[in-house]
């Protein structure tokens, strides 16, 4: 049996409706006609001899045949931008393009850094960063629509590998004017009915700081629930509140600092996420090389500062040199707040 050619664009158009789940929004993303996209679908159809849509109310789904077309025409479009990428690669350079998934939290936190040092080191590869969350890195990681993940470490799914790099630690991020801004450490049993702002529970932080208080048996007061992790932080003073969430939250902030929480399971693990069975690209490999040496850096010196900092916010003021001198006013005038 033989068909007529399927063409590049007729794969992109497809990809866009099945992303968008909708002909008209998919024509607007490619700056098309929707009649036009419509045809190419059905020109697509006849020369496929299948049916790859099926209406569900206002929605566009994909039929069987359809989920096999979308998981062969991103293979097939991501080894098109790959061929090209190498192509225009200059000599001794490693060609290829990478396509990275991070969690908003460590968005801010790593990958100015990482990307600067990787782009500086092979030039002629071509990034993609999306920023999103563990959840969605997981299914894009399941489904071949991305290279590799930087987040949390869940282990939720049995498909992908996990390799830890680092740890950070579950703390109360509050402002400088709140009443436990001075304190070096808080129980988490201390966080009943305190007023906290959260994320919303598609976030793996906050379904990860809910288990935290269902296991001390603490209800904290929800002031907010705020789907930005920056306009949360920014918040804070305002409302007057706290927020349960890992250290690295801080972003080098002067504003915010990070009291020390004395529980049980408050660490989490970042890391690489990647699919099991994968061939690792020259590129992966080179990235996960990188992201070994430098994270867990990182990691260290925000620790290290935030460290300082606190140690210089917890100073009490200068008193008399007389009263300075009593040993049993010696060792209050400072704390690590880490």
């Amino acid at each position: 049996m033989t068909h007529d050619p399927v063409e590049i664009r007729h794969l992109r158009y497809f990809l866009a409706v099945a992303e968008a789940g909708s002909f008209s929004r998919a024509a607007n993303r490619l700056s098309i006609s929707q009649p036009n996209i419509s045809q190419q679908m059905r020109d697509l159809e006849v020369t496929l001899r299948v049916d790859l849509f099926q209406r569900h109310g206002k929605r566009i789904l994909l039929t069987p045949a359809g989920k096999i077309l979308e998981t062969r025409a991103r293979s097939i479009l991501r080894e098109l931008e790959s061929f090209l990428q190498e192509l225009s690669t200059e000599p001794g350079e490693i060609p290829g393009a990478l396509h990275l998934g991070v969690v908003p939290i460590l968005n801010v936190a790593f990958m100015p850094l990482l990307l600067g040092d990787f782009a500086a080191l092979h030039p002629g590869v071509r990034l993609t960063v999306e920023e999103i969350s563990s959840t969605e890195i997981e299914t894009a990681l399941e489904e071949g629509r991305m290279d590799v993940g930087l987040g949390f470490l869940t282990r939720h799914s049995p498909n992908l590998h996990y390799e830890r790099l680092c740890t950070d630690q579950f703390a109360l991020i509050v402002h400088r004017g709140h009443k436990w801004a001075r304190r070096r450490t808080v129980n988490v049993s201390e966080l009943h009915q305190a007023r906290v702002l959260q994320l919303p529970d598609t976030f793996v932080m906050r379904r990860m700081s809910d288990a935290i208080c269902r296991e001390h048996q603490v209800r904290p007061r929800n002031v907010a629930e705020i789907n930005s992790i920056e306009t949360l932080l920014r918040s804070l003073a305002p409302l007057d509140a706290a927020a349960l969430m890992p250290k690295i939250a801080l972003r080098g902030t002067t504003e915010l600092t990070a009291i020390r929480l004395k529980g049980k399971n408050l660490a989490l693990e970042i890391g690489l996420l990647r699919l099991i069975g994968s061939s690792a690209s020259d590129v992966v490999s080179e990235f996960a090389k990188l992201a070994r040496a430098t994270i867990p850096k990182i990691v260290g010196v925000r620790r290290r500062r935030r460290s300082q900092q606190s140690e210089t916010f917890h100073a009490a003021p200068p008193r008399a040199k007389k009263r300075a001198a009593n040993p049993k006013r010696r060792g209050v005038t400072a704390s690590s707040g880490r």
